[in-house]
């Protein structure tokens, strides 16, 4: 296990993480978003992406987990990235994914969380407490 963001809670405004390198190894990966409090108003949102580069420059969605209100009980949620099971075999990337929506097929050595917190309300009081963590696998090739 590692972690793609620590557990701290995120106030207004869009908050780009640092990227996490040498995944490259990895053939398969298990992404577990770790909402612990958002406890305001309905009309909050938060937004949680993992992206992934081959270039540390040029960044690709593969994973927005579902938009959360901000007065959203704990919750966990897992998104399982596989390039063996790519999906459609032509994935726009010119926008981020829907809500909800994974890409599998997008992979890459570099990875990072992006997220973003909007007030639904004039009062600007939205906070959201979460992590984000990676669970990586690779295949053993037996011996010839």
């Amino acid at each position: 296990m590692f972690t793609l963001r620590a557990l701290a809670a995120q106030t207004v405004g869009t908050v780009n993480g640092a990227a996490i390198q040498g995944l490259g190894q990895l053939q398969r990966m298990i992404i577990l978003l770790d909402i612990t409090a958002s406890t305001h108003e309905a009309a909050d949102t938060l937004d949680v992406y993992v992206d992934f580069s081959m270039d540390n420059l040029i960044w690709y969605n593969a994973v927005h987990f579902t938009q959360k209100a901000g007065n959203t009980a704990a919750i966990r949620e897992i998104a399982v990235l596989d390039p063996a099971a790519p999906g459609a075999v032509v994935i726009n990337v010119t926008a981020d994914a829907a809500s909800g929506v994974v890409r599998p097929a997008i992979f890459g050595p570099y990875c990072r969380v992006r997220s973003v917190a909007v007030e639904g309300n004039a009062d600007a009081d939205v906070s959201h407490t979460f992590a984000v963590y990676g669970y990586g696998q690779t295949y053993r090739v037996p011996f010839e």
